[in-house]
């Protein structure tokens, strides 16, 4: 869909008067490299008393969240009749049904037949702000199919995948329950008007620009969402509960001094690894003081319980590494989901199915006999008092090793897969058309993972020869040898007697 876009520098001071939004001596301008961006217009300080300085006020009903929009389905028939359709799925759908629609609403130069006569369309301010919001945002989803085989390897190959079929079937979803809807199927499908490169941008905008707020949740703030990110912020936002200012504020920072010209910035999160900020905001941050790599788990291929415990198991079925500044070989590790993958029945984990009175069925999990199905991600802290803990643990750190050795060797790979004209791989990436911020941010990414990952094999390999050293350990494997070996005699025995 074209998307008409206005000018912050000259059209957003407008919109702000008309809806109330008061900059306080900051203004929107196109920062280089960095596109749309809020700028400091004088000096400011603050000098750790008093109040912080406000910079920017927005009124909290110009605010999108889940509360707003259950709000406008209210005053917009049409709406309320594509959101009991299409959404009422997730708060992030619900949020990019309303953003489609009031991005079509303010690009569409007449409403649909019929249109006229009955109640809505609704044009909300946001019917024109999405015209200041970019028709490009550098995350991996956006990203052509050449540029994506540039994450092969990392971390974010298997989400990106992931995201891009949930897309892909929300998209359809959405034209096909809107089809049955006049109003919408005039507005979004006459002349093919949404495409699902539309859907893909909508998200995105709600990806990279939502933030969350302490009593309005997961939420898009207009004209905040223009600061940009840095490591080291000069502002920060706030939720503002007086009555007679509800709404969302920007602060500047105590201790913070900026001059005229500089642009003011806000932090996007300091707990996000580098490939969570490469997926939702389409950058890569090489000053993150913490690198975490997250790798998804499959139950073990010859584990007969395996599709029992996918079941039952509703955290993420992964294993978090993580490594801070200045150790450049030690590796925490956090995986719930490897230890259910690595207890067996023989050690005293047993499924249970149960049926109440009402004839449901329900499945649940049991350790030592102790029903243990609310608390399956602490499964850890319940076995560490049994006798073979360590025994355990080192079956948890094998599985770990081989899965993080293979996730490194694939990272170390090339980016593409060979091909019959044995081109370099700079030669493919000009024939591919490759944009140059990709390929950094790939290449930051895969960097960066492949230095987690090498340190985490050897802390990983260092708990295994050290778990293998135990005490408890060796007195198992030695049993375990001793009932193999006489299984063994047995066996021969019987061959012996049967072939006499």
């Amino acid at each position: 869909m074209q998307n008409p876009q206005l000018d912050v520098e000259a059209a957003l001071p407008v919109w702000n008067r008309l809806n109330n939004v008061v900059l306080i001596n900051v203004t929107p301008r196109h920062v280089p490299q960095r596109g749309a961006g809020l700028v400091a217009e004088r000096d400011l300080t603050h000098d750790n008393t008093g109040l912080s300085p406000a910079l920017a006020r927005i009124p909290r009903d110009l605010v999108l969240s889940h509360q707003s929009v259950e709000e406008f389905t209210k005053v917009d028939g049409h709406f309320r009749e594509l959101l009991d359709a299409a959404g009422r799925k997730s708060a992030r759908i619900d949020a990019c049904l309303f953003l489609l629609a009031q991005w079509v609403l303010g690009t569409h130069s007449r409403p649909p037949p019929g249109s006229e006569t009955s109640t809505g369309p609704v044009h909300t301010p946001w019917a024109e702000y999405t015209r200041f919001l970019p028709g490009h945002v550098p995350v991996p989803t956006m990203w052509s199919d050449a540029e994506r085989q540039l994450l092969r390897g990392t971390s974010l190959e298997a989400a990106l995948t992931a995201k891009i079929e949930t897309l892909t079937d929300e998209f359809d979803r959405l034209r096909t329950a809107s089809s049955d809807l006049p109003f919408w199927n005039a507005l979004f499908w006459d002349d093919n008007r949404v495409t699902r490169a539309d859907w893909f941008l909508v998200d995105t905008w709600y990806r990279s620009r939502s933030l969350e707020l302490p009593y309005l949740g997961v939420c898009m703030v207009p004209v905040l969402d223009l600061a940009n990110h840095s490591s080291a912020p000069n502002a920060y936002y706030d939720e503002d509960c007086d009555e007679q200012s509800a709404g969302v504020k920007l602060l500047l920072r105590p201790g913070v001094s900026i001059s005229a010209g500089e642009e003011v910035t806000i932090s996007y999160g300091e707990g996000k690894a580098g490939a969570e900020m490469l997926f939702s905001y389409g950058f890569f941050d090489p000053t993150r003081s913490t690198n975490y790599v997250t790798l998804p788990l499959m139950p073990l291929e010859d584990d007969p319980l395996g599709m029992a415990k996918v079941h039952v198991f509703d955290g993420p079925r992964t294993v978090q590494l993580g490594r801070t500044t200045g150790s450049h070989s030690e590796v925490t590790w956090e995986s719930p989901f490897a230890w259910l993958l690595c207890l067996n029945e023989e050690d005293g984990l047993a499924f249970r199915i149960l049926q109440d009175t009402g004839g449901n069925r329900e499945l649940r999990v049991l350790w030592q006999d102790e029903d243990v199905t609310g608390r399956i991600e602490a499964l850890e802290e319940l076995a560490s008092s049994h006798p073979l803990y360590d025994v355990f643990k080192l079956r948890v750190v094998t599985v770990l090793e081989e899965r993080v050795s293979a996730q490194l060797e694939r990272v170390q790979t090339d980016f593409f897969p060979p091909d019959d004209e044995n081109l370099t791989e700079a030669s493919r990436v000009e024939r591919e058309g490759i944009r140059a911020e990709c390929l950094e941010a790939a290449n930051a990414l895969r960097g960066q993972e492949a230095s987690v990952l090498e340190a985490a094999v050897r802390t990983l390999e260092k708990q295994k020869s050290q778990l293998l050293a135990a005490k408890t350990v060796v007195a198992y494997l030695g049993s375990m040898e001793v009932s193999q070996s006489e299984q063994a005699g047995d066996t021969a025995s019987n061959q012996s007697d049967d072939f006499s």
